[in-house]
């Protein structure tokens, strides 16, 4: 008896925090533009702006914050004999503040980290030269998002994407970071 009682009151522990724990999964498509800083005048060689898109899944933790990881892939930039383009991939943390009577629109902070992987093709004649680069980012950033539907939402966001300055012989060199602008649509399940 005692058992069962043990196990009864276990069970609705659990099924209470069930409950408590109102997670809200979705995903999304953004289509960003990420302009870029430099570190130093060598690097004139650059694109000034990426074009990418990104697909983003993640899931809200209460009408407060969400989690998201996102993956992200730029087209091909060319400048002069150089052709570029990266890839990333990694995790933000959301800070969620509701608007309107019915929470149509959502104030957005964020903050996270991201993998991104850089790769350049030099052509110069018939020569060609390639290489990649890997680099951690810390992003931050905020937006807006306007929940059209209770499924659907369209967002706009900014944010600063920053890079451990690169020196070569005391000079800096490398992407500084990135100041992204992104819109996107949102399907909550």
């Amino acid at each position: 008896m005692k058992k069962t009682l043990l196990l009864a009151g276990v069970a609705s522990v659990f099924a209470l925090n069930a409950q408590a724990l109102d997670f809200a999964p979705y995903v999304g498509a953004d289509y960003n533009m990420s302009f870029i800083g430099k570190a130093s005048k060598l690097d004139s060689a650059l694109p000034a702006k990426y074009h990418s898109g990104s697909i983003n899944v993640g899931t809200k933790l209460s009408p407060y914050a969400a989690v998201e990881v996102f993956g992200e892939m730029s087209r091909h930039e060319s400048k002069t004999i150089f052709r570029t383009r990266y890839r990333a991939y990694g995790v933000d943390l959301f800070g969620i503040l509701p608007l309107g009577c019915h929470n149509e629109w959502e104030l957005l902070g964020t903050a996270g980290v991201g993998r991104y992987t850089f790769k350049a093709q030099i052509k110069d004649g018939d020569e060609k030269e390639s290489g990649k680069h890997n680099e951690w980012g810390w992003r931050f950033g905020f937006g807006a998002q306007y929940n059209i539907t209770e499924n659907w939402a369209v967002r706009a966001m900014y944010r600063h994407v920053a890079f451990k300055d690169m020196k070569d012989g005391g000079e800096k060199v490398g992407i500084r970071g990135f100041d992204v602008v992104s819109l996107g649509i949102r399907y909550a399940f």
